[in-house]
């Protein structure tokens, strides 16, 4: 029995996935992800069959760019986190994470939705979660950080400085940062205050969010 193999891409095809990535990116980070298709495929100087022959859905479209930006991400994340000192190293991190949210509408609007209705959701979360538990064991080791902080409150705390970006970051641009230092104080585990509320998980987390994702526009 002849086992079929996957027929690779002819030349031309690669070059106008490119584009198509290229242009979907520039448009994503800019106006969000409700962005017309239409305007990504003139940007990209390809015709409508044509984007749709490589991405079928905006989804799919949305999760290309959104999973090669994250995997670059994640391994400049990694090193990073090796390499610097335990508390340095989340509060870069988390800085960083929240800088790249307000670069890019797409994260912010589009992410959570995507990630959580296709294939990539899990493989993301499995690199982010190496990363975060990464500085959190470190942190925690050294006794800089809180002892009741797990990974969920670290995802909950970038969803929630994430939304003072949304609402602030027109009117006043950079006020995020304060919140961040505020945030990043309390999260200290010199003379943190015990919290009577239990502890909340990845699922917990999953659960909650699901339920206020809005569908995206198809256009």
């Amino acid at each position: 029995m002849t086992v079929p193999t996957t027929r690779p891409l002819r030349r031309d095809a690669v070059r106008n996935r490119e584009q198509i990535l290229s242009a979907a990116s520039a448009a994503f980070a800019e106006r969000g992800a409700n962005v017309d298709v239409r305007e990504i495929a003139r940007a990209a100087g390809v015709g409508m069959g044509t984007l749709y022959r490589h991405f079928a859905t905006k989804d799919q479209l949305l999760g290309a760019v959104i999973k090669a930006d994250f995997d670059a991400w994640m391994d400049e994340a990694l090193q990073a986190a090796r390499a610097s000192e335990p508390w340095a190293g989340l509060a870069a991190f988390l800085e960083d994470a929240l800088a790249r949210q307000n670069a890019d509408r797409a994260l912010m609007d589009g992410v959570f939705r995507v990630l959580a209705t296709t294939s990539l959701l899990d493989d993301c979360r499995s690199r982010m979660s190496e990363v975060i538990n990464l500085l959190l064991d470190r942190a925690h080791a050294a006794g800089e950080l809180r002892p009741d902080v797990g990974e969920a409150d670290i995802a909950l705390t970038m969803m929630a400085i994430g939304k003072i970006i949304e609402l602030t970051e027109a009117g006043r641009p950079g006020l995020w940062r304060r919140q961040l230092r505020i945030t990043l104080d309390g999260l200290r585990a010199a003379g943190h205050t015990p919290i009577t509320e239990p502890p909340i998980t990845i699922a917990d987390l999953d659960a909650a969010v699901c339920h206020s994702i809005p569908p995206l526009e198809n256009s």
